[in-house]
């Protein structure tokens, strides 16, 4: 009886699964997922988009903010630019920059010429940023805010506007790409080096094959 008695006693052993090892594996996956949080929210900020502080305190509206089509932005051989007033009091704007250097032709058919489309507005961050506005899969030029979101007016694909980090739609793998901009005085000043080099993502192959596209 004894011999049964601890066999039964073994096999209900077996089928206990200690305390201290679901506490310790608890704390493990705790960890595990504090970590992951903590490296994405790490990579989130390292990525945030944006150069100079333009503004404090930045509150937008409670309905969306619509890019405002800016007819006195100034070109130059240097680069193109436009009043840090007029970003300032729409919180975001939209210019076209005519560039020298040719575009595909693909391109220039879907934006109307060899130019290139170009938004700034200010971050939530209250820094700066300018960046290409075309959407290159639907071809829309504007977009709008909706919160801390940028939203193309076509496909109404979101990004996040501090780091122009895909949230959800059609164009997702498509963000605006940030171009360098400065300020100078009262102006914004964008110059022409990024504005001359940028390839649309779907004809980069084909510039690397046939540099004289770009």
């Amino acid at each position: 009886m004894e011999v049964l008695a601890e066999k039964r006693r073994r096999f209900e052993d077996a089928g206990r699964f200690p305390l201290r090892k679901v506490v310790l594996i608890g704390l493990a996956v705790v960890v595990v997922l504090f970590g992951g949080f903590y490296g994405y929210e790490k990579y989130r900020g390292s990525k945030q988009v944006g150069g100079v502080q333009v503004m404090s305190n930045v509150k937008y509206p409670a309905t969306q903010v619509e890019m405002v089509t800016l007819d006195g932005a100034t070109q130059t051989a240097d680069g193109i630019a436009f009043a840090l007033a007029d970003l300032k009091k729409d919180l975001m704007v939209g210019f076209t920059y005519r560039r020298t250097n040719p575009m595909p032709q693909g391109y220039q058919l879907a934006a109307g010429g060899n130019v290139l489309p170009l938004m700034a507005y200010v971050a939530p961050s209250g820094r700066l940023v300018v960046a290409t506005a075309f959407c290159e899969p639907c071809r829309s030029t504007t977009f709008h805010f909706e919160e801390k979101q940028l939203v193309c007016d076509v496909c109404f694909t979101r990004w996040d506007l501090s780091t122009l980090l895909g949230i959800g739609g059609g164009c997702f793998d498509y963000p605006p790409e940030e171009v360098t901009a400065e300020v100078r005085g009262d102006q914004v000043f964008v110059p022409t080096a990024d504005l001359e080099a940028w390839v649309p993502r779907g004809y980069q192959e084909d510039v690397q094959i046939d540099p004289t596209m770009s």
